[in-house]
């Protein structure tokens, strides 16, 4: 594997392995991915991510005058599904509270948004994290790539998560649209492009510490379809000694 590390005279070496090496890297650097991302993502308790999260919007939105309120959501365990309920008695009995933020939507409403596992960034978090130790790339640089990742997931989303309830409330209070409208255009129509180029943001924040994650990616696509490794451009000391 260490010789699949880029350097600054191979930066691309995965792109060129093909047969037996290529199918078993694709089989392995999978396996990690998948399991790593499900098990950062369904078996931590999230609580304390989902609080700090809801706290650091609430300040976002509190910055721009828009006078949120904190308070804990308590729901009724009976309404969770099956998977979520046998993790609920496993580690996390908090799993029936969530935070959650309140705004005056008009005179008489206030809307309501609870902050729960999916809006903390980390399904994207989870998946970038398994791909950087996945990739082959120095101990130390998947290391550096995954907390600045998840620093700057973490600061992205709560950004994201403010900016669509104060689009929600706005568009309430000046545009007199329902909540349900309103929320589509800030949450589907507006935020989930956000959050897509944020993912691809993130992407070459991995990029840039030196963990090839798109080098991954592409012989997975690669192995596929089906497609051969581009051959090898011959160095001049090469061709030399050919001639």
């Amino acid at each position: 594997m260490s010789e699949l590390i880029p350097t600054k005279e191979n930066p691309h070496p995965l792109l060129k392995i093909e047969g037996e090496e290529r199918r078993n890297f694709v089989f392995k650097s999978l396996l990690i991915t998948v399991v790593t991302t499900v098990v950062l993502y369904y078996f931590p308790s999230y609580y304390g991510l989902e609080a700090l999260t809801t706290e650091t919007s609430y300040f976002m939105l509190d910055l721009f005058n828009f006078h949120p309120r904190f308070f804990i959501y308590e729901d009724n365990i009976n309404n969770l599904g099956t998977f979520e309920l046998f993790l609920y008695n496993l580690y996390d009995p908090s799993r029936g509270t969530y935070p959650a933020i309140s705004i005056d939507a008009n005179l008489t409403r206030r809307s309501n948004y609870l902050i729960v596992r999916a809006c903390t960034g980390m399904q994207a978090g989870a998946l970038l994290v398994g791909l950087i130790w996945s990739t082959p790339a120095k101990t130390h640089d998947r290391i550096r790539a995954s907390y600045v990742v998840l620093i700057a997931l973490f600061i992205g989303n709560t950004a994201r998560i403010a900016a669509m309830i104060a689009m929600t409330t706005i568009f309430i209070v000046d545009f007199h649209l329902g909540y349900e409208k309103a929320w589509h255009l800030s949450h589907d129509v507006m935020g989930r492009p956000l959050g897509f180029f944020g993912t691809i943001g993130f992407t070459m924040l991995i990029e840039k510490r030196n963990v090839k994650v798109l080098d991954t990616i592409q012989v997975w696509i690669d192995f596929m379809t089906g497609t051969k490794p581009k051959p090898a451009k011959k160095t001049d000391e090469e061709i030399v000694s050919l001639e």
